[in-house]
Formats: structure tokens, C-alpha cells, sequence
């Protein structure tokens, strides 16, 4: 099924639907959006002056594929335990030009943003998502430039999606060594504040939520980016699969993170007893076992 199709069967809460925050024309979301990223919001007006057929998906929702082989070998069991559709995709901005259907998808830009973008597209474009043969008409960008949006927006539909994805990239990476040092310094930070974070909030289950897919995403990116790259399988592992895919699981291993039990733990006496909160991680823990 082509994304224009999938996208188009998405029901967003203005039709009382579950799937997404927003789902219509640009322009329309422009004219409600409150509290937009001031870069979002130049660079989506930049987008709809040039194209006024675009579209936008905010909020879409998807549930963590449990089946899909590289989620089995991260094996970070704490992301099976989210309930529902736990992954949030920020923006898909798409429309069709020519026959040909494309989709943007934009992370709110951050120090380590680019890499959520690409664990993003991983886990949409995965074998078993309804995204699988969408994966040559999705590229994923995060900039702290507006410009720059509209600029991949534009190449969309005269550069491959792989080849434009690759050329992201390059600006924000020159090597997977480099990468994964990112997304390894990225868990640690997250790690290191998700005690101040978890304190301030008087209901930490999304928050909790969005520490374990931040670091399920780390992992991801990590595992797949390696598997996906050919000159490391001919050079450092001499065409092994098996030994390519062993080292990609390794490097997966060094994201470092927080279980889900004890982020549950933390801060219990702002919002509940300590002993409330003991028993909603073993709850929580009780319920995944029942479902393995």
C-alpha cells in the first residue's frame, strides 16, 4: 500500500479518531497550531507556500512491532512493556507530485534529535509495519534550520530517498563510529536527567514512556545502521552476516539506560507513596510477564 493510502485511512481527534493529533491539509494546521517550534513554524510556512497541497500527520501513533527480528536482538525488554500505540511520531508531511508519493518526517530539533529521526524511520519503514514498502518514499530530517526543512522537503521529489537520506546524514555524521558515540553520550545525558525530569511530573507515566522509547530508538539506530551498512560488512567482518549482526547486537548493548521498575521508584513521594509506586512497577512487570 502506497503512504498516501495509509495515510489517508489515519483518523485524527477532531473526527473522535485515536490515530494521530492531526491529520488535513498544511495550511489548516498552520492557522490552529499553538506553541508550534518557532523553526517548525518557518520551516511548515515555507513548505506550504510552495506546495498547497501538502499535508500533515502530527502525533501519529504506532505500537512497538514485537515480532520484528531486530527488536528481538536489542532484546531491551522494558519498551514491551508500553501499553498501546507508546511510539509517537512528531511530523509526516506528504502529499504526491507527478505520480510520485513522499513523506517527510521532522523531529523537533534537539542536540541528538537526528538520531530519534532515524530510529523513527527504522521502526516505521521494519518488516511487519505498514510503512515496510513505504521505506523509498520516507526521509527523515531534524535541523535547527527552517531552511534547511523546506530544502529536503523540495529535493523529495527529485532525489532518491535513500540517496537524500544518506546526504542528511553527512551533516550530521561522518561515520558510524561517530554515530554511536552520539547516541551513546545521548542515553547517558538522558539517563543523568531523567530524576529531575520524573520529580517534576505529578503523572510520570508518559514521561516514563518517552525515556524508554528515546532509548529503545538509541538502540535501534544503533543495531540497524550498522546492519544496513555494506563497506563494514565487506571490510571489518569479510561478507559474515552472522558476525556483522553479532557486532551490530554488541553495539546495541552500550546504550546505556534506566529500568523501567526503578524510574517508577523515583520521586515516588511527589506523587504517591513509595510503596505505590513499588507496586505499580511490579504490576507493570506482572503484566508482561502474563503476556510473554
Amino acid at each position: 500500500m502506497s503512504i498516501i493510502s495509509i495515510l489517508d485511512q489515519v483518523v485524527d481527534k477532531r473526527k473522535n479518531g485515536d490515530d494521530c493529533d492531526f491529520n488535513g491539509y498544511l495550511e489548516d494546521y498552520l492557522n490552529i497550531a499553538e506553541d508550534l517550534d518557532p523553526v517548525l513554524k518557518d520551516a511548515f510556512t515555507m513548505i506550504e507556500e510552495k506546495d498547497p497541497d501538502a499535508r500533515i500527520c502530527t502525533g501519529l501513533r504506532m505500537e512497538i512491532n514485537r515480532d520484528a527480528i531486530s527488536n528481538q536482538i536489542i532484546r531491551y525488554k522494558d519498551v514491551f512493556k508500553l501499553n498501546g500505540k507508546a511510539m509517537v511520531l512528531p511530523f509526516l508531511i506528504y502529499t504526491v507530485k507527478d505520480g510520485n508519493e513522499r513523506a517527510l518526517l521532522v523531529v523537533p530539533y534537539s542536540k541528538y534529535s537526528y538520531i530519534y529521526a532515524k530510529g523513527y524511520y527504522y521502526c516505521m519503514t521494519e518488516p511487519g509495519s505498514k510503512f515496510v514498502d513505504c521505506k523509498n518514499e520516507i526521509v527523515a530530517v531534524s535541523s535547527s534550520q527552517a531552511d534547511k526543512i523546506a530544502e529536503t522537503y523540495e529535493k523529495l521529489y527529485t532525489i532518491k530517498a535513500g540517496a537524500l537520506q544518506r546526504s542528511v546524514d553527512r551533516e550530521h555524521f561522518h561515520n558510524y563510529d561517530e554515530l554511536k558515540a552520539n547516541a551513546i553520550d545521548a542515553a547517558e545525558e538522558q539517563k543523568q536527567q531523567a530524576e529531575s525530569l520524573l520529580e517534576a511530573q505529578e503523572d510520570r507515566t508518559q514521561a516514563i514512556y518517552k525515556l524508554v522509547i528515546n532509548w529503545f530508538l538509541l538502540k535501534k539506530v544503533l543495531y540497524v545502521q550498522y546492519m544496513v551498512n555494506k563497506d563494514i560488512l565487506n571490510t571489518v567482518h569479510e561478507g559474515n552476516v552472522k558476525k556483522q549482526r553479532n557486532q551490530a547486537k554488541l553495539n546495541a548493548d552500550e546504550i546505556a539506560f534506566m529500568s523501567f521498575s526503578e524510574m517508577w521508584r523515583l520521586g515516588a513521594e511527589h506523587t504517591e507513596t513509595k510503596e505505590e509506586a513499588v507496586q505499580a512497577a511490579a504490576d507493570s512487570e506482572e503484566t508482561e510477564e502474563q503476556k510473554q
